[in-house]
């Protein structure tokens, strides 16, 4: 998962404390990885909305 506090600093160090300040309820969520066979990720992400 990737937060909108994981790109407010330029360096990793500064983007996991940024993180780590803040409430885990309230982290804004802005994009998901997924690694695997392309076949596995169409089934997973199928019928799903582009974000626009």
């Amino acid at each position: 998962m990737f937060t909108e506090e994981l790109f407010s600093t330029a360096h990793d160090e500064g983007n996991r404390a940024a993180v780590k300040m803040s409430n885990s309820s309230n982290l804004n969520l802005v994009g998901l990885a997924i690694r695997a066979d392309k076949r596995v990720v169409d089934k997973i992400v199928k019928g799903l909305s582009l974000h626009s």
